[in-house]
């Protein structure tokens, strides 16, 4: 790192840590060790991670969902569904008869479902981008789950149900 940092110019006369302690750098600084004066570099940050760049290159879309909860993600509501199926399959210690039974209940779960999923998905992200919380985005959710998104109307019902009306009417 000393050496990037030396021969873009940009290392200290007094020099710098690898990292702060705890990898916890003080709030706005850029300059407080190595490792995050290369962080805010902008060919760094730019730089799509090998995942992604792989992905790319095979011609698709690389989309990665946020580190949220479960029902941000419907792969994870998908994953729930499949393992609610497979736990209804028979015992067996055949490895063989086991991957056999995951690839039926993989298959087991109709589109129809998974669309579902996707698009409850779909209603929360929409929920929590306009303001609400999780409580609300839950009874918004409910209340008016066959909208694929959240309509301006809802999000205030859905303060006011549940007690922000203060806010709601900013």
């Amino acid at each position: 790192m000393e050496v990037i940092i030396k021969e873009r110019g940009l290392w200290p006369e007094g020099g710098l840590n690898a990292q702060c302690q705890g990898f916890k750098c003080l709030p706005g600084k850029t300059n407080c060790c190595c490792r995050r004066l290369l962080f805010t570099q902008p060919d760094f940050q730019n730089q799509k991670s090998q995942l992604e760049e792989y992905i790319t290159s095979q011609g698709h879309i690389c989309d990665f969902y946020p580190k949220f909860h479960c029902e941000l993600k419907f792969i994870e509501q998908y994953w729930g569904a499949v393992k609610w199926r497979y736990r209804s399959t028979p015992k067996t210690t055949d490895i063989n008869e086991m991957e056999k039974n995951v690839i039926a209940c993989l298959d087991d779960v109709p589109l129809l479902q998974i669309c579902r999923y996707a698009n409850r998905s779909a209603r929360f992200i929409s929920a929590y981008s306009q303001g609400l919380n999780g409580a609300e985005a839950v009874w918004a959710n409910r209340t008016y789950h066959s909208h694929c998104t959240l309509l301006p109307w809802m999000v205030e019902e859905a303060k006011k149900h549940l007690g922000r009306e203060e806010i709601a009417n900013k």
